[in-house]
């Protein structure tokens, strides 16, 4: 919800640089300051978005031995764990305790 309201902002600093510019041509260096923050928060979201997304990656996944009901979807889930890289899953299984 955050990336949606800040990329928002970014587009309407964006356009009142274009608003700025098209009203008032000598008015330049403050549409260029509009333009570069709209375009700054943009291309931000943009970039921020693909930093946290989890990473494809193989390797061995071993059990951790961890259970526990996900309370958001009700259903058991077992972590596992990657040695290779650190990261840790989360998978839903069908078996109950």
């Amino acid at each position: 919800m955050l990336r949606v309201i800040v990329a928002l902002f970014g587009v309407l600093l964006l356009i009142f640089g274009f608003v700025t510019l098209s009203r008032a041509p000598f008015a330049w260096p403050a549409a260029a300051e509009l333009f570069c923050g709209g375009g700054l928060l943009l291309f931000a979201i943009a970039f921020e978005a693909r930093r946290y997304r989890p990473k494809a990656s193989g390797g061995p996944w071993e059990s951790t031995g961890e259970r526990f009901v996900d309370p958001a979807s009700g259903k058991l889930t077992e972590v596992r764990y990657n040695p290779q890289s650190g990261e840790r899953e989360y998978v839903e299984i069908s078996e109950r305790p």
